[in-house]
């Protein structure tokens, strides 16, 4: 019978272990290593579950403050979402039941179906390569991130898409520089700002902006 080989404390930060996971390992009961992980893990945990365990996406505070406005149940399109980590996290904590990744860098796409690989969540999100909010409808979402852009850019994808002034779609906007330009646009177009918050992370400013139609 083969010995078993249990997980270090460094293999657990590495891959990204849970804190519960690591609560139990420090309290000496231990999980074994993935590779020694067969059809039950150690304390009688299946291998699927102490999978799903073993990863768990930690956002950047930028990206908490966007998924602290995001309401159970939503169908969600993350516009620009360069490594996808706010759809992987959706995904994950099931917070949303649809979700869109949309980048127009096939690049930038392309890193976001490795992180929702990772993350074994793939199958939950679908990826559009696409300028903005090009490919999606009305029908599509209820809510809208854009993050990580400038406010002029933010305000070129808004004005292009028209229908984003309805008052049932929920625009959560956090522009990296001229957020005075952006709010002045929703100001003067029809939109009403519901909400603003602002986070720090990594020692810079990021501002939350919850807006809607009407």
């Amino acid at each position: 019978m083969k010995q078993a080989v249990f997980i270090s404390q460094s293999e657990m930060n590495c891959l990204g272990y849970t804190s519960a996971v690591k609560r139990v390992v420090n309290k000496g009961a231990g999980f074994p290593h993935p590779s020694h992980c067969l059809k039950r893990g150690a304390l009688g945990v299946p291998c699927f579950a102490f999978k799903k365990m073993m990863r768990s996406i930690k956002l950047p505070g930028r990206l908490g403050a966007l998924a602290d406005y995001i309401d159970k149940g939503s169908a969600v399109a993350d516009i620009g979402t360069d490594h996808g980590y706010l759809p992987v996290y959706l995904a994950q904590t099931g917070l949303a039941e649809r979700i869109i990744a949309s980048d127009i860098s096939a690049g930038s796409l392309d890193s976001a179906r490795r992180s929702a690989s990772r993350y074994k969540v793939a199958e939950s999100i679908e990826f559009i390569v696409a300028p903005g909010l090009c490919g999606i409808v009305h029908s599509d979402v209820d809510t809208i991130v854009i993050a990580g852009l400038g406010g002029e850019t933010i305000v070129d994808i808004l004005k292009d898409a028209p229908w984003t002034k309805t008052q049932d779609i929920k625009l959560l906007l956090q522009p990296q520089s001229k957020i005075d330009v952006l709010c002045r646009f929703l100001y003067d177009n029809g939109y009403t700002i519901k909400d603003t918050k602002s986070v720090f992370d990594r020692k810079r400013r990021y501002t939350v902006i919850h807006a809607s139609g009407g």
